[in-house]
């Protein structure tokens, strides 16, 4: 198998990989993420493991199990730019509330080379190999394209991604509530 071959066949099972243990979860809530003005920007859906569905947002925030937040773009406002600058603020939130992480900056630059269009999907999935991100493109038909970004390792990551939404100072506050499950 060619170079080339050999490093696509490893996307696609990293993809997939991504993909079986999602299918084990289950809707715990979603949410619009919402600014005066603009309307929404971007609904979010938290996927849990059955056994964790209805739990509070510290037990969620830390659990060492798999989880998935699906984003859907709403807006074409949202740029890779602003995302990544959106993100860093959530991440440095995170931080204050005692969710620090060194691979932040890694899960940042993955988007380097992805452009957001409205429609697209964002799947961050925490599994045992880690934190996956598969950035699915859709197409006119309703189809779509999915690129595996990358898998960054360790708990931490997850725990100051999922703190930018569930923590102490979330994004929104009714979106949290909505990823709770309306509590």
């Amino acid at each position: 198998m060619k170079p080339r071959q050999l490093l696509i066949t490893l996307l696609l099972l990293a993809a997939l990989a991504g993909a079986v243990q999602a299918a084990d979860l289950v809707a715990n809530g979603s949410g619009l993420r919402t600014k005066p003005l603009l309307g929404a920007l971007y609904e979010l859906e938290l996927r849990v493991p059955p056994a964790l569905q209805g739990a509070d947002a510290k037990a969620l925030i830390e659990a060492d199990e798999p989880m998935q937040m699906v984003l859907t773009l709403k807006s074409g406002l949202i740029t890779r730019k602003r995302f990544v600058e959106t993100t860093t603020d959530g991440f440095a939130k995170a931080a204050r509330s005692g969710y620090q992480a060194a691979e932040t900056g890694a899960f940042l630059a993955q988007f380097d080379n992805t452009e957001f269009r409205k429609g697209d999907i964002v799947l961050m999935t925490y599994g045992p190999d880690g934190l996956a991100t598969v950035y699915r493109q859709l197409d006119a038909e309703g189809g779509g394209t999915d690129t595996s970004l990358a898998t960054i390792p360790g708990l931490e990551l997850k725990k100051a991604l999922f703190a930018i939404w569930l923590g102490d100072t979330p994004a929104q506050a009714s979106l949290k509530n909505a990823l709770l499950g309306g509590k």
